[in-house]
């Protein structure tokens, strides 16, 4: 257990896990280029395929910046 909370912490120095705030940019960014792809589509599948995947984006920001939230009350 020990080297197991070590290691996360050596990950976490050295950047190799990007913080929250900027897993919600990018989870943002993402559904951004989702909703301005969606009208170009042709095909009802691939409109479909885009919608769902632009709704788990969404769900990701929501619930990070949920977490975020608790988190910074936490330190408080």
């Amino acid at each position: 257990m020990v080297k197991q909370i070590n290691m996360e912490q050596f990950i976490k120095q050295k950047g190799l896990v990007p913080s929250v705030s900027q897993c919600i940019k990018d989870a943002e960014g993402s559904a951004e280029l989702i909703k301005e792809r969606i009208p170009r589509l042709r095909s009802r599948i691939a409109k479909r395929q885009s919608e769902m995947s632009l709704e788990f984006f969404e769900a990701v920001v929501y619930h990070l910046k949920r977490l975020q939230h608790l988190e910074a009350e936490k330190n408080q």
